[in-house]
Parts: structure tokens; C-alpha cells; sequence
């Protein structure tokens, strides 16, 4: 299987290296990470216009650990973007933030739609 149309958005060395080489397990998880971020993303939104900063980061820190687990390169900074700005009640940088992590999640779905698991 060739994951290379992911290594723009995937540390794939070193996330295939925590997997124990599993190319399939990794596209599972990797599936997971973008379906539970889609669906959360209206609820990062909703947070974010309700000013509700401490679910926020706190949500923020849960994607920030999974995405840094699976090496997700420009995902990794934006989400750690959004929880010190949720932590400095920052709406701005907030709105910001959901907004390009929204933008980067459907770039790696799109990059994952072209890798085909075996």
C-alpha cells in the first residue's frame, strides 16, 4: 500500500513506527481521527460563537493529543493554536483556528481517498 499522497499532512515515518509498520491500521485510525472531527467540527463552531472557551480547550486538547499521535503535521499546530486561544478567551484566533482545522480535515480526507487499504 502507498501512503505517499499522505506525507504532505502525516509524519508517516514515525506515526508508522508507533504502529508497528500497520498501514491499515493506521488508515483505520486515521478514518476515525476525521469522521469524530467532522462531526464535532459544528460543536467547535457552536462553542466558539457561544463563547464557551473551557469546553473548547478542553476539546481542543483531546485533538491535539490524538492528531500529535498520528503525526498529523499542519493539523497538530492549528489544534494547539485553538486551545491556547480558547485558554486566553481569544474569539478571534478561535474562529480562526476551527476554520482552518475544518479546511485542513477535508484536505487529509481528500488525500485519504486516494489510498486504498489492502
Amino acid at each position: 500500500m502507498n501512503l505517499s499522497s499522505l506525507s504532505s499532512e502525516i509524519d508517516l515515518e514515525t506515526t508508522l513506527d508507533r504502529m508497528c509498520d500497520d498501514h491499515d491500521l493506521l488508515l483505520e485510525i486515521l478514518d476515525m481521527f476525521l469522521a469524530e472531527f467532522t462531526a464535532e467540527r459544528a460543536n467547535l463552531q457552536a462553542q466558539v460563537e457561544k463563547g464557551d472557551f473551557a469546553n473548547l480547550a478542553t476539546k481542543a486538547h483531546y485533538f491535539k493529543g490524538v492528531a500529535q499521535n498520528l503525526g498529523l503535521l499542519r493539523f497538530s499546530p492549528q489544534v494547539k493554536r485553538l486551545e491556547e486561544s480558547a485558554k486566553q478567551n481569544d474569539l478571534v484566533n478561535c474562529q480562526q483556528a476551527v476554520d482552518e482545522l475544518a479546511d485542513i480535515a477535508r484536505q487529509i480526507l481528500a488525500l485519504r481517498q486516494c489510498v486504498q487499504p489492502t
